[in-house]
């Protein structure tokens, strides 16, 4: 293992990752309940205000929104390696990314002209 204080260290090195692994370890099971509640309770804040059952005093943020986090985040703690399914097409994948960053670069750079220069 390489720390910090190694010649080799590189902090910027990381490797690609899949899909969550599975079988699911009890972590990862108890974070899918975590989804199941926070999803039962955004349908009962929608049921609420449609009156179909009575209003309780919770707001979807503060209710739902800190159990979608944890288990988002829990789930995705185990993920398999990522293997490139196609890797002869990696260099035209490439190309593609950096003509579409071009075009990019192109058009803020034709906005930002526009935009401080006063065109109208």
């Amino acid at each position: 293992m390489t720390g910090y204080r190694d010649p080799v260290y590189d902090p910027n090195a990381w490797e690609p990752q899949g899909r969550p692994m599975r079988p699911y370890n009890t972590v990862q099971w108890l974070c899918v309940a975590l989804l199941v509640l926070s999803i039962a309770a955004y349908t009962y804040f929608f049921a609420s205000i449609k009156g179909w059952v009575p209003k309780l005093l919770f707001d979807p943020m503060y209710a739902g929104l800190p159990l979608l986090l944890i288990g988002t985040t829990l789930i995705n703690s185990r993920r398999e390696g990522q293997t490139d399914l196609a890797p002869e097409l990696a260099a035209a994948r490439k190309r593609t990314m950096l003509i579409t960053i071009a075009a990019c670069a192109v058009i803020l750079g034709a906005a930002l002209v526009i935009e401080f220069t006063g065109a109208n």
